[in-house]
């Protein structure tokens, strides 16, 4: 499993209530998926950024996942994302 982290460069400006409302999104995405175990208490409490776990072989696809709803949430220029 690789841990793929979610990072946000000015938290002031992407806000929590974006954030978190982005990685409810994300959770809802990945939900029924079980290759990828995200944790929806944790979303409830991020401020600066959203982790997930995925397997290997998945990776690829929950990135591009990741980065369609930072585009419908419009937070594809306020993110760093580590693997």
């Amino acid at each position: 499993m690789k841990e793929v982290r979610i990072r946000f460069i000015d938290p002031e400006k992407s806000t929590i209530h974006r954030i978190r409302n982005f990685g409810e999104d994300l959770w809802r995405s990945f939900r029924e998926e079980k290759r990828v175990t995200i944790n929806l208490e944790e979303i409830d409490r991020a401020q600066d950024e959203i982790a997930y776990l995925v397997h290997g072989q998945f990776l690829r696809r929950s990135l591009t996942e990741a980065h369609r709803l930072l585009k419908v949430h419009f937070m594809e220029n306020e993110v760093v994302i580590e693997t």
